[in-house]
Formats: C-alpha cells, structure tokens, sequence
C-alpha cells in the first residue's frame, strides 16, 4: 500500500472522520487549512498535522482534499495555493467534477454516509464513490477508498448527484420525519422517548427485508377511516395534515401499483 502525506482544507465533519480514518491506516496528515481557526486547530492536534489558517498546501502534499460544504468547493479550489503535483479532490455529493478547475490531477472521493461531530461512523462500513479526470488520479483515489472504507466505485458526476438525492430521502429526509413523530408526541404530552424503540426496529427490519416490504400501516392498508382520524387529530398543524396526507397518497398509490 502506498503511503500518502495528504492535506485537508476543511475542518469539519466529513474532514474529522477522514483525516482519523486515513491517518489510522498509516498515511501521514500534513496539514489542516479552515478560515473558521479553532476547528482546524483542534483537528491538526488530533492528527498531529499543521494547522494552516490560510490556504496555502506544503510542497510535500500529495493529496489535498477539500471537505466543505458544496457552495464553497469551487471558491476555495481556485484561491488555494497548490503545488502542480498535488492531487486535488473534494468530498461533495452534488458537486461537479469540473468545479475543481483542472484538467489533470483532479477527482472526487465521495462518502456516503452522514456525519456529525463526535459521533465519527465506521469508514469500513462506508461505500466510497470516485470520479477522475486521468487514470492516475483514478487509482490513487481507488487506494484510499479500499483502504479506508467499504470499498471505492466509479461514478461520474450525474450519477453522484443522483445518489446524492437518494442519501437525502433515506437520511435527511427520514431523520425529519422521526423529528416530526417526537413533536406530535410531544403536543400529546408524552417524552419523545417512548418513539426511540420504534425508530430501532424500524431501521432494523428495513435492513433485514427491504424498506418496501417493511411497509406497515394505515396508508398501505388502504384504512381511509383510520388515515382520516389521523388528520382530524393533526389539526392543530395544518404543514403536519398536508405531509401526512401527501405521504399517505404516495404510499398508497406505490403498493397498489406493486400489487399490494
């Protein structure tokens, strides 16, 4: 395996799980670049790296990755000072290949996962989605992604935002639906609590039979009575009757469609 001194602009989630992931598998961090301070600070002490306030990457970097939000890739790839044979690469799901702004030494090294402060997911456990603009740059993105996580798999630009649209359904998306189901317990007086066992089996048998045909409930079942006692009793909030309603149809109308 080859061993690669690697820079991080970017001291946030995603730069927190990789710069720990890549430097346990024994690549060498060099340095940690974010005009925010002190989370590039922290960050290089736990990785033993540099911490560099402004954008500037030491001339011995051989990969840079750029981990920010996606509105800032392309800003900070052209203001950063890189030297010629760096690899550069970002970490964005709905971000282009060509936002980099080169045409050789280029590629994108995509998690799909969440990631959130102290709470760092297994990188082994993590499929990793790669695009390149050469074969070189391909293969050495291909490297981190088998060494750090579940694997590395080609994907250009439209595909990734196409799986970056599916990431928001299954995690953005759900994780707001479990926050809505707590304030609706909430309005009715009981500790949020009492839903966390049910958000564990829920997840558990998606993963063990499939999410649709884990489908359970009024809408599935066809039970207009009961789907029409839920709205009444959602009144107090008219965006809760309208997700509600607007869930409920699609979730009908997917399993009557599927023969169900």
């Amino acid at each position: 395996m080859a061993i690669y001194n690697i820079s991080f602009i970017g001291a946030g989630n995603v730069a927190e799980s990789l710069s720990a992931g890549l430097k346990a598998a024994g690549h060498r961090i060099l340095s940690i670049a974010s005009r925010s301070g002190d989370s590039a600070r922290v960050l290089a002490e736990a990785t033993g790296a540099e911490w560099r306030r402004d954008l500037s990457v030491p001339p011995a970097c051989d990969i840079l990755i750029i981990a920010v939000t996606d509105t800032a890739v392309a800003r900070l790839a052209s203001e950063a000072v890189i030297p010629g044979h760096t690899v550069i690469a970002h970490t964005a799901g709905s971000v282009s290949l060509e936002a980099l702004g080169r045409e050789r030494g280029a590629g994108v090294l995509y998690p799909l996962q969440t990631f959130t402060k102290g709470f760092s997911p297994d990188l082994r456990k993590v499929p990793f989605f790669i695009e390149a603009t050469d074969n070189h740059t391909l293969a050495t993105l291909r490297d981190l992604g088998n060494v750090i996580g579940a694997g590395a798999w080609d994907c250009d630009s439209v595909q990734r935002r196409h799986l970056h649209v599916a990431a928001v359904f299954t995690n953005n998306f759900s994780n707001f639906m479990m926050t809505t189901g707590e304030a609706i317990a909430a309005e009715a007086g009981f500790d949020p609590g009492v839903l966390h066992p049910l958000m564990e089996e829920t997840i558990r048998k998606a993963l063990r039979t499939g999410p649709a045909a884990a489908q359970t409930g009024p809408a599935v079942r066809h039970d207009g009575d009961t789907i029409k006692s839920h709205l009444e009793l959602l009144s107090f909030s008219p965006d809760y009757q309208k997700l509600y309603r607007l869930v409920s149809k699609m979730i009908a109308g997917h399993h009557m469609k599927n023969g169900r």
